[in-house]
């Protein structure tokens, strides 16, 4: 009975000693551990990622970067970009500030060609000039003249999205690349938007620089006698 207790509390060593090795051996070939934040359920596109959502995990050193978010305080301020799945490591590729809106603006977002968007230039917080053109129509004996109009002026860009491909609805359906641009725009800022979104031949942005204009600029140009003058 002594003999055999002895025996079991040997194997009993023996078996933590092995482990114990196996643990120190898998230390050393992963290397030092960080603290990562994983996903424990998916977050929309453009909402906060809360505290609760998230659950910190080891992981090796060496596979983490500096693009990895290690604390909840990182996400102050900050909405999902896009639509995140669960499971998913959080980086700050995945993050963006959150839109400020002042007293009575509204945030809308509507999509631009990207040859039109100035060349990938534009960005958050850029000041743009958005322009629209409408084509000539005939209603009975009443023309209306083509028309190049900025409906917008120095408003501020508060998002851009990614680029995707968009099917026209014309007979031949040509697919073009579109980007979605968000603005923070008061009521009839908005309002002349959506107009023109829906009603436009083209919608174009123009970058601004400087505080003013060094002149008053025309915002219409008709397709006019008069406007060839």
């Amino acid at each position: 009975m002594v003999v055999a207790s002895l025996g079991a509390i040997f194997v009993f060593i023996t078996v933590l000693g092995y482990v114990g090795n196996v643990r120190t051996q898998a230390r050393a070939e992963v290397g030092e551990m960080t603290t990562a934040l994983q996903l424990q359920s998916p977050v929309d596109a453009f909402t906060p990622i809360t505290a609760a959502a998230l659950k910190e995990v080891q992981i090796p050193r060496r596979w983490a970067t500096d693009a990895f978010v290690r604390s909840v305080a990182e996400l102050q301020g900050k909405v999902a970009a896009a639509d995140l799945s669960a499971g998913a490591y959080l980086q700050q590729g995945m993050v963006v500030s959150a839109p400020t809106l002042t007293p009575g603006q509204r945030e809308i977002a509507i999509m631009i060609d990207a040859e039109t968007g100035v060349a990938g230039k534009v960005q958050p917080g850029s000041i743009v000039d958005v322009y629209s053109s409408f084509d000539s129509t005939t209603n009975g004996r009443t023309r209306t003249a083509a028309c190049a109009v900025r409906i917008l002026d120095r408003v501020q860009v508060i998002d851009v999205g990614q680029l995707r491909q968009e099917r026209g609805n014309g007979q031949q359906q040509a697919v073009s690349s579109v980007v979605p641009v968000t603005f923070a725009l008061d009521s009839d800022e908005t309002l002349r938007l959506t107009y023109a979104e829906s009603f436009a031949r083209k919608v174009r942005l123009a970058l601004v620089g400087g505080s003013r204009d060094a002149r008053k600029p025309f915002n219409r140009l008709c397709e006019t006698p008069e406007a060839g003058r």
